[in-house]
């Protein structure tokens, strides 16, 4: 007899971005099982996890030569599996726009409104820190006042001024100078091009600033400072571009961990043209006094960049480009960090902030948490045409930004299905809904754990089956909606045999009980061990419930069958089940 072919390879997507692969007869109670942690021991700490590949009709020993293949392969080479696995299935647009979803999950990007005032003339933003240490606001703003260069992003000077607010709107200037070409110790500096500060531990600030040295060099030095208003240079040179490449603009993040991050901008052909500038990164682990190799990590044409660290650890990266024919950059784009290392970026579609090459420029983005914290503002300097110097300007979030809905997939025999929402802008007291074909089910048990996660509990129950719309709304109303975000399946069915041990001339029977949770077509036949047919107990469709079929031991013709071993086949909506029977004459 050949084995049964019942066996299925299969792919999951695990929480943290990773692929899994495993072996299952059901593969639906199998992505059950691990999403309840009575899976595999790596997908336990993983979860949930969510079906990205399936290829059935296996014998067992094909399965896991097939599995072992599978993990063999790289990642990428996992991913080229599943997009030509998704290529053959182009006809079948709700299997393919399902697991095209699930391998390569959208992400929603925050919005910006562009705020209509000049927040400072004839100047450029550079940094931002709370003036109490641990208060959010009043925050200081560090800027460098403009100079006419007769070009955008050429923008340097021999002095870093600030500027305080309780708004992050209204800023007032603060007297005198917080460092310039001529700080003490001094330093090589002709002019300077950027700077980023971040609080030290034990109290006190740092300081990383751009220069062009007296010799034409670019260095990026450091300097403390007790108040945030009197700086001291550092000896040493955090950065050196040496004469011909430039390096500036640096900008600072605290990773989790509490090592720092820099990222500038760099010539990556190691001389001084805008087109070739790139975001280059080095990391330190003892608070900016000392740095590791830099390398790059955003490989296209940026200007000049700005870095927020996001409530999961996450860093995003915006940066001023020129469109692809032209030198003034006129868009502001993002990118976002795989992790928490923020060492390795995925461009962002779309852009944050335009403007048409005809008006003006942009440079110098750098945003910074709003006073509601939920929010961000992007400060950025705009060129207009007939004015080169340049004044700050600044855009806010608004609308929030759902990601994604844990799990993805739910079914509908569930009463209340509690399911986790991610993604950004969440205000205090959001609201949740889900829809599909003009049925609106509003989520109750609304909790914001922050303003990158939310949970509400939806009822499901016996809703249509399909791709469900998400919108998430905010206290002040601005709500986005996250297409197809779940997806209400139903549950795998399930069957039971009473008595299978036959003996048909004492009048007994099997009783094969099954379970649907959908309508749809049923098959129940007998085969012997050879794999014949001996009787087909029903073949039609079903409505979706319990009921039960009796095999009394007979075959088609009525007539008792040999003693031996055989197989009642059950399949129907998530149904594919072979149970043995034995019978004795």
């Amino acid at each position: 007899m050949k084995p049964p072919k019942e066996w299925s390879v299969y792919l999951v997507r695990c929480a943290d971005e990773s692929l899994y692969a495993g072996i299952a007869k059901n593969v639906d109670a199998r992505i059950v099982a691990h999403n309840s942690g009575k899976g595999a021991a790596y997908t336990r700490s993983r979860r949930p996890v969510g079906l990205v590949y399936h290829k059935k009709g296996m014998t067992r020993s094909a399965a896991l030569i097939e599995e072992a293949r599978i993990k063999s392969l790289k990642r990428d080479e996992k991913i080229a599996l599943l997009k030509k696995a998704v290529r053959g299935l182009r006809r079948m647009a709700g299997v393919f726009a399902l697991l095209w979803t699930l391998a390569v999950p959208a992400r929603a990007i925050p919005t910006f409104s562009k705020e209509g005032a000049i927040v400072l003339s004839s100047a450029t933003a550079q940094a931002f820190a709370e003036v109490t240490v641990g208060v959010a606001y009043p925050q200081r703003m560090y800027y460098l006042p403009a100079i006419s260069s007769g070009a955008p992003h050429a923008s340097s000077g021999t002095a870093i001024l600030s500027a305080t607010s309780a708004d992050g709107i209204t800023w007032t200037k603060e007297t005198g100078v917080r460092v310039a070409t001529n700080t003490v110790p001094s330093v090589s500096a002709s002019s300077i091009t950027g700077c980023a500060l971040q609080p030290l531990v034990g109290g006190g600030f740092r300081m990383l600033y751009s220069i062009v040295s007296t010799t034409g060099a670019f260095r990026i030095h450091s300097a403390t400072s007790a108040d945030g208003l009197a700086w001291a240079n550092q000896a040493a040179i955090a950065v050196d571009g040496a004469t011909a490449t430039y390096v500036g603009v640096p900008r600072l993040v605290v990773l989790n961990s509490g090592d720092w991050r820099m990222y500038y901008t760099r010539d990556s052909n190691g001389g001084n043209d805008l087109p070739d500038r790139q975001i280059f990164s080095a990391r330190s682990t003892d608070q900016g006094a000392t740095w590791g190799a830099s390398s790059v990590v955003l490989s296209t044409t940026a200007y000049e960049s700005g870095a927020a660290k996001l409530t999961d650890g996450k860093i995003r990266l915006f940066y001023s480009q020129p469109p692809s024919a032209g030198s003034s950059a006129t868009v502001i784009m993002s990118a976002l960090s795989s992790d928490a290392l923020g060492s390795s970026f995925t461009l962002e579609t779309g852009a944050r902030i335009s403007t048409p090459a005809v008006t003006g420029a942009l440079s110098f983005p750098v945003p910074v948490r709003s006073t509601d914290s939920f929010r961000w503002r992007l400060y950025y300097s705009y060129y207009e045409a007939s004015n080169s110097t340049g004044d700050i300007r600044s855009a806010l979030t608004g609308a929030p930004a759902p990601i994604s809905m844990t799990p993805p997939t739910v079914y509908r025999s569930a009463s209340a299905i509690p399911l986790a929402i991610a993604g950004e802008i969440f205000s205090a007291a959001p609201t949740a809904s889900i829809s599909n074909s003009g049925v609106t089910i509003v989520g109750t048990n609304v909790n914001r754990t922050d303003d990158q996660n939310i949970t509400a509990t939806f009822a499901t129950q016996g809703q249509a089956l399909g791709s469900w719309d998400l919108t998430v709304t905010n206290a002040d109303g601005a709500s986005t909606t996250l297409v197809s975000a779940l997806t209400l399946d139903f549950a795998p069915g399930e069957v039971a045999l009473t008595d299978n041990l036959l003996r048909p001339r004492s009048g007994g029977s099997t009783i094969i009980d099954l379970t649907t949770f959908t309508a749809g077509r049923v098959s129940v036949r007998v085969y012997d061990s050879a794999g014949h047919p001996i009787r087909t107990l029903f073949d039609d469709e079903h409505a979706e419930g319990s009921f039960g079929f009796n095999w009394n031991g007979r075959n088609a013709s009525g007539a008792v069958v040999p003693s031996g071993l055989y197989f009642v086949a059950v399949s129907g909506p998530k149904i594919s089940v072979k149970s043995k029977i034995i019978v004795i004459r």
